[in-house]
């Protein structure tokens, strides 16, 4: 029993380092769905940890009883942890962890059940091939934001075109609906439209960002305005200095205010003004971190179709 306990303990010491210790560094797409993803094999495996000590250090475990305990007990400690980190600088409460949290401890007990009392083995099976099937799904978005950090790697210094629909998750929206159309594409064969909605700072945000801007003179990207009046944007850019600083001052990021008219047109940004931007220091180029573009205390919705983001040498005014 002692030997158990001191199983559990190593195994509580193990997720409060995972779950609430900062390792610093750089974020990223792949190490974020892969910190998410975690929670569902370390929840596992806590619970197979429980059921173990439950079942007297024995396997495998016949009791029935004895797998909803641990059941209960991982959950609940996924709970706690959720709780607990909500409390903890720089993280927060999710009911996504706790859904991972409640997927890892039932799949893995559902393998490992020996169901002593079915006779017949082939629905067993099904039922395990079905768990097993659960895990690989909550995988996918570690292989899709893999992949799609390849892609963007080897477009670059094409930034986004809208042409998958996983580069939509590089993007998040604020007071504004966008989806993928045919309409009033420039490049290739999807546009983003954009229905902002009356609001402070309604607009979208490119979060994630690959590549190394040095060596380019300009940012480019193509715009459509409906509606028969012109519109005033922000488009605002910061690198990963900025986006580490607690207190994220207007001074120390780009900022630039255009004035959209009605049907095509194209945006063109000056990289230098955007490198000597933040008051006290030059801007990393190396690790732009955000794009944003956004309008200010609109009145009344109005749709943008955005495409082809990307970075050129020269004017870039033709490509």
């Amino acid at each position: 029993m002692i030997f158990g306990t001191g199983i559990l303990v190593v195994l509580l010491a193990v997720l409060s380092v995972l779950l609430f210790v900062d390792f610093g560094g750089e974020s990223s797409r792949i190490a974020d769905e892969v910190f998410n993803f975690g929670h569902l094999p370390l929840f596992g495996v806590t619970a197979l940890v429980i059921l173990w000590v439950l079942g007297g250090r024995t396997w495998p475990v016949r009791d029935w009883r004895k797998y909803v305990v641990s059941f209960a007990a991982a959950l609940g400690l996924g709970v706690v942890t959720e709780v607990v980190q909500s409390f903890t600088p720089e993280r927060y409460f999710e009911l996504q962890d706790i859904m991972y949290d409640a997927l890892g401890a039932f799949t893995f007990l559902v393998l490992v059940y020996p169901f002593p009392r079915v006779p017949r083995r082939v629905g067993v099976w099904w039922l395990k091939a079905a768990c097993s099937g659960v895990i690989v799904a909550a995988a996918m978005p570690v292989a899709l934001t893999a992949l799609d950090v390849r892609h963007m790697g080897g477009e670059f210094p094409l930034l986004a075109s809208f042409e998958t629909r996983i580069e939509m998750d590089r993007w998040e929206t604020t007071e504004c609906l966008v989806h993928r159309t045919k309409e009033h594409a420039s490049h290739g064969v999807y546009a983003l439209k954009t229905q902002l909605a009356p609001g402070e700072f309604p607009g979208i945000s490119m979060r994630w960002l690959e590549g190394d801007w040095r060596g380019y003179d300009g940012l480019c990207f193509d715009v459509f305005l409906e509606g028969d009046r012109p519109l005033a944007v922000t488009v605002r850019i910061h690198d990963e200095i900025h986006g580490r600083s607690e207190v994220q001052s207007y001074s120390d990021r780009f900022n630039k205010r255009f004035v959209l008219h009605p049907g095509a047109q194209r945006i063109r940004i000056d990289l230098d003004e955007v490198r000597t931007a933040p008051q006290g220091r030059e801007m990393d180029m190396s690790r732009v971190a955000n794009i944003c573009v956004f309008a200010y205390r609109l009145e009344e919705e109005r749709v943008v179709y955005l495409d082809r983001f990307r970075l050129v040498r020269g004017s870039g005014l033709n490509i």
